[in-house]
């Protein structure tokens, strides 16, 4: 069963353009387990529909910590 996590970005480096968007998505999707990316320019967040038996959150953190995003968790819902 898939679940999703919204990560809100805290750090220095924001979103700011489709380019940003692009980036994340890219990252991502090339994580197995991860199904779906959305980000949000507005809300600075990143949301992620991922399969837990193969990748879990602070997988997708660390991640996005490799690309230049500090980011929280702000909680995951199935």
């Amino acid at each position: 069963m898939t679940q999703a996590i919204n990560f809100t970005i805290t750090g220095e480096q924001k979103l700011h353009c489709a380019g940003c968007e692009q980036r994340i998505s890219r990252a991502l999707r090339r994580v197995p387990g991860i199904q779906k990316v959305q980000t949000s320019i507005s809300r600075q967040l990143i949301a992620v529909t991922f399969e837990p038996a193969q990748v879990g959150p602070e997988q997708i953190q660390a991640k996005l910590g490799e690309i230049g995003y500090e980011v929280t968790r702000e909680g995951s819902t199935q």
